[in-house]
């Protein structure tokens, strides 16, 4: 990572080829860029909000902690994740009320402000300090690129529905909709808990098929540059960090949360009752039943192979087989699994019919969720 001064960094507003800020530019936001961060007014909304860490004991306790971690790396996010700097209101929400993204086919380049000082930054040094590879193309993702709804198919056993009305619920693998949450709610984060965006089915595609295709940097710039409600607290801080300057002694620091068990309860990951000793995994299907399975289950969920959703005949078929095995297998295996893993204490699946959030799940201290998105 280079040792930026401001002296270095800091350049002179360019008045002709620099793109207008976001309170006067005049340009039509794609279908999926309103997704990720719906139009409220002309500017971004109302005070920072935080960016979630994740939380290792829910992880763990669910069995999907080296699954996630096999993720993050697999996106280059690794260092970012364990990135739990201080995050501060003023300097969040001034950068990322003045982040803008200039896609330059020779020289991508991102401008925002900490506190009162503009910056002008290669996109390529921007990823250099979250530590994100620079590959992958730059462009806007277009409306309905084939490999992320083939993408979305496969994790969602085959919904119909074009990816950006898909739901991060209809996600199957429990690792990969945990991963999807933390995307939202850090990295990409705009407060949408609910809809699925081009943007999260890129990391995912980097995920789960080690592809090149798309910079992760890009997509977190052009997040960013989303009007919205405000998040990046942690991106902020890096920044921060990188040029060597400091956080003004009247800034407010915000309060961490992580993605614990009260917040996947809220997001209907786990069943309300759920607790560390007994968490029951509610698996949705398209045609709105579920599936409540107890975590962990390492063998059913592994993101190591495929298939990543199954039908309901198919996984009622696995967890009964899973619960055959259990009850019939040799006694040394049942002695040796009920003493060191709990995933073996499948009694069966229950069924129920699934209700439709239809707005995005919050917990962000009472503030309004979004309305569903509208074209």
């Amino acid at each position: 990572m280079d040792n930026y001064t401001f002296g270095e960094i800091f350049e002179k507003e360019e008045s002709s080829s620099t793109r207008p800020r976001r309170s006067v530019s005049q340009f039509r936001p794609s279908y999926n860029e309103n997704l990720m961060a719906p139009s409220i007014g002309d500017n971004d909304n109302g005070e920072a909000n935080v960016s979630t860490f994740p939380c290792v004991s829910f992880m763990q306790d669910a069995g999907i902690y080296e699954d996630f971690l096999l993720l993050v790396s697999r996106c280059g996010l690794t260092t970012y994740m364990n990135d739990e700097s201080n995050q501060y209101a003023l300097l969040t929400k001034t950068f990322v009320e003045s982040f803008t993204f200039t896609n330059n086919a020779f020289r991508p380049r991102v401008e925002f402000k900490i506190y009162d000082r503009s910056v002008t930054m290669p996109l390529k040094d921007f990823c250099r300090i979250l530590d994100i590879n620079m590959f992958g193309t730059t462009k806007k993702i277009q409306d309905r690129p084939a490999d992320l709804l083939e993408l979305y198919r496969e994790v969602s056993h085959d919904d119909g529905r074009i990816a950006q009305r898909g739901k991060i619920r209809n996600i199957q693998l429990p690792a990969i909709r945990y991963f999807v949450y933390y995307l939202g709610t850090s990295i990409l984060g705009r407060e949408n808990t609910s809809n699925i965006s081009h943007y999260h089915l890129a990391f995912l595609t980097t995920a789960l098929n080690n592809s090149t295709k798309y910079n992760l940097g890009a997509l977190i710039a052009r997040s960013l540059a989303a009007k919205g409600p405000i998040y990046g607290g942690i991106i902020a801080a890096r920044v921060l960090a990188a040029l060597g300057a400091r956080v003004r002694p009247d800034d407010v620091l915000l309060t961490p949360q992580r993605l614990d068990l009260a917040v996947m309860k809220s997001h209907q990951f786990v069943t309300s009752d759920s607790y560390a000793e007994n968490l029951i995994y509610r698996v949705l299907f398209n045609d709105g039943d579920e599936r409540e399975v107890p975590l962990p289950q390492p063998t059913l969920f592994s993101i190591r192979r495929k298939p990543w959703s199954r039908s309901k005949e198919e996984l009622d078929e696995q967890l009964g087989l899973l619960d055959f095995h259990m009850q019939h297998g040799p006694v040394h295996q049942e002695e040796e699994a009920s003493s060191t893993d709990h995933t073996v204490r499948y009694t069966g699946a229950s069924s129920s019919t699934y209700q439709d959030e239809g707005v995005s799940s919050s917990y962000y201290g009472g503030n309004a969720a979004w309305s569903p998105w509208k074209r």
